[in-house]
């Protein structure tokens, strides 16, 4: 994510550079020469940030006696994430929910080290008029009340390299990192005796529109509500989703497909490949849409593996860090 830095004192030091400033010495804001020194800890404000985000660093000095000053000099930073200033760091714009930044300090041969989670709040990515602002970010978030622009298709598109049953081609797409998942799945299973098979992945605005008015004209509005998206609310566009089926069900979408083998196998497993089942049994009126157990969402396997850990929804698991 980015060069590691080092900050020496109240100076930053590019790896590669050979730019330098001060003399090093040992400064804390009042001198405790006759104590030694028991400790050092790093203190940022809260141990979340959002991308984009700085972060102020604060180290303090801790002595043998339990007195703490703060260190104004003489220590040395260890980080992946940007620098800006003196004591600050900037989580990177593209980084993701789920990931962690280690930041290191060292002073007088003392160390200590601290954890920053990444997590993209939900109130932080959507507009007035409730458009999703990080389309294109793996973590995004799209629901009934966070809707995709309607001018926003993936960039990445690719053929899926699995087995489909439908033949249109648009269908057949995912973004590249999360086909090339779906197809480390696919194998995943397969070498456990299961084989299964692409349904439906990226549908473009227009196809989702089709598709929802199709539903209104035969069923009512209601009907198309429980089962389907309306233009810009479906994960399809975001071509991070897939919906998969296999022989055991007729290579068709239906709820018993989460009891079959192949179902069960894909619930215990797709986190271990960044997906998790996105509307799970029982949480319609926190997902707004009935059981789908065909349908996988791509998220990267950290935080996949988080969700599935946590056993909550992904709405429930973002509104958790709000």
């Amino acid at each position: 994510m980015g060069m590691k830095i080092r900050i020496i004192g109240l100076c930053l030091v590019a790896m590669l550079s050979m730019s330098g400033c001060g003399n090093g010495h040992s400064d804390v804001e009042s001198s405790n020469d006759a104590q030694p020194l028991e400790a050092v800890e790093i203190i940022v404000d809260g141990s979340t940030a959002s991308r984009n985000e700085t972060v102020d660093i604060v180290v303090e000095a801790i002595f043998e006696d339990g007195e703490r000053q703060t260190v104004t000099g003489g220590f040395v930073i260890s980080t992946d994430l940007i620098v800006e200033g003196e004591n600050s760091v900037i989580i990177p714009g593209d980084a993701l929910t789920g990931e962690d930044f280690e930041i290191a300090v060292e002073y007088e041969g003392v160390g200590d080290k601290k954890s920053i989670k990444v997590v993209n709040l939900l109130s932080e990515t959507i507009d007035d008029e409730g458009i999703i602002t990080n389309p294109e970010a793996l973590d995004m978030v799209v629901n009934k009340q966070r809707t995709l622009p309607s001018d926003y298709v993936p960039e990445d598109l690719v053929k899926v390299e699995v087995e489909t049953c439908l033949p249109n081609e648009e269908i057949n797409q995912l973004r590249e990192v999360a086909s090339d998942a779906l197809t480390r799945m696919f194998e995943g299973a397969e070498a456990d005796g299961f084989t299964l098979v692409a349904r439906s992945g990226y549908r473009s605005y227009n196809t989702q529109t089709a598709l929802y008015n199709g539903y209104v004209s035969r069923h009512g509005q209601e009907y198309a509500d429980k089962y389907s998206a309306l233009p810009g609310q479906s994960e399809h566009q975001s071509g991070l989703a897939m919906d998969i089926t296999a022989q055991s069900v007729g290579l068709q979408l239906e709820d018993y497909f989460g009891d079959t083998d192949e179902g069960k196998w894909v619930s215990e497993h797709a986190h271990e490949y960044g997906f998790i089942i996105r509307y799970p049994l029982g949480m319609e009126d926190i997902t707004g849409y009935l059981y789908e157990p065909w349908h996988l969402r791509y998220l990267g396997v950290d935080l996949a593996t988080e969700v599935y850990e946590s056993g909550l929804t992904l709405e429930e698991y973002f509104m958790s860090f709000e």
